[in-house]
């Protein structure tokens, strides 16, 4: 705390009283995505967090370490939504969201007076394209003719940004029935 006036040019302002005031913020952000099932993936824990990139139909859940004792908050999306923060038994505040479309984030908590404190900086929300997924044969090149008793040697690569599950490979000889050869039938990172 310390007192001040303001004096310019002869002319003296009165004495007033500047009050220090220790506020809340963020000291620690911990992220968890849950992924929508479709993908297969395990939960991932980002830490430090702050700007979230994520599929369509991810979870964040928040975990948020204050740097002082403050007995709530909330979490600002898009300016016109906010969500409660849950307190912890550790003193540690919990909150959630669905990534739904691109936007921002911000982080307030409760300080000393009860008012609303900016703890964190605006984060962003990027709402990442699920790719569909490729297939490519490497082998053989463009169109090869085999005779009756040839075999014929395909190697094929599929890609997925969340994995492979099954590749099927379906073809017919010379217009006859449609056949299928299971390639992979497992889990591909």
């Amino acid at each position: 705390a310390a007192d001040y006036y303001v004096d310019a040019n002869g002319v003296r302002s009165t004495t007033f009283r500047l009050d220090v005031l220790d506020l809340p913020t963020v000291d620690k952000l911990s992220m968890e995505y849950r992924f929508p099932a479709y993908t297969g993936l395990e939960p991932r824990t980002v830490e430090p967090g702050g700007d979230v990139a994520a599929i369509k139909g991810t979870d964040v859940h928040l975990t948020i370490t204050p740097t002082m004792a403050t007995p709530g908050g909330r979490v600002i999306l898009n300016q016109d939504q906010s969500l409660p923060l849950t307190k912890n038994a550790d003193g540690t505040f919990a909150a959630n969201f669905t990534v739904k479309a691109q936007g921002f984030y911000k982080i307030e908590l409760e300080g000393p007076a009860g008012e609303k404190v900016n703890a964190s900086p605006q984060y962003t929300i990027d709402v990442l394209t699920d790719q569909g997924p490729s297939v490519r044969f490497n082998k053989p090149g463009r169109d090869t003719s085999a005779s009756p008793v040839e075999e014929v040697f395909a190697e094929v690569k599929a890609d997925d940004d969340y994995g492979v599950k099954n590749l099927d490979l379906f073809y017919s000889v010379n217009g006859g029935a449609e056949k299928t050869v299971h390639l992979f039938g497992g889990r591909s990172e």
